[in-house]
């Protein structure tokens, strides 16, 4: 009886370490998920950051942004269409290559969010899962830009 309580705590010892061997943490102690649950869908902007300033869309103004498994990347800047490839490895991500319809906005501030959104997508070094936010971050590892997962 002692021999199969033993095995069984180590069972589940062994697959507490596999599940968490899933994830691992980011330098501000939050977890990060696999890139397998960023793929797939589409993410809401929540801000990006340009300078020292932090934007936010605020209705009708949105944009958003897919990655798809072949690494490739697009979605709305707030007014014009985007679309281009990525690379990613680990907590690792660079953005280049980024195409985008050219139609005038009558919306400053969707405007405004497209050229930051642009400008912050150059900047992208890495990438983590805050709070169920996808969080991309600049080579000194500040957000500069963050998604909220969109609606079904």
């Amino acid at each position: 009886m002692y021999r199969v309580k033993q095995r069984f705590v180590s069972t589940l010892a062994v697959a507490a370490l596999v599940s968490l061997g899933a994830c691992s943490a980011t330098s501000n102690g939050n977890m990060s998920a696999d890139w397998s649950t960023v793929t797939g869908q589409e993410w809401q902007l929540v801000n990006v950051t340009e300078g020292n300033s932090t934007l936010s869309p605020t209705p009708p103004v949105t944009a958003t942004a897919t990655f798809s498994d072949d690494g490739k990347v697009s979605g709305n800047a707030g007014c014009n269409q985007y679309s281009g490839g990525y690379t990613q490895s680990g907590s690792s991500l660079g953005i280049a290559q980024l195409a985008m319809t050219r139609k005038m906005c009558i919306a400053e501030e969707a405007m405004q969010i497209e050229n930051a959104l642009s400008g912050a997508f150059v900047l992208v070094d890495s990438w983590d899962v805050t709070d169920g936010h996808l969080v991309l971050r600049d080579v000194d590892g500040q957000a500069v830009i963050e998604f909220a997962p969109g609606t079904p």
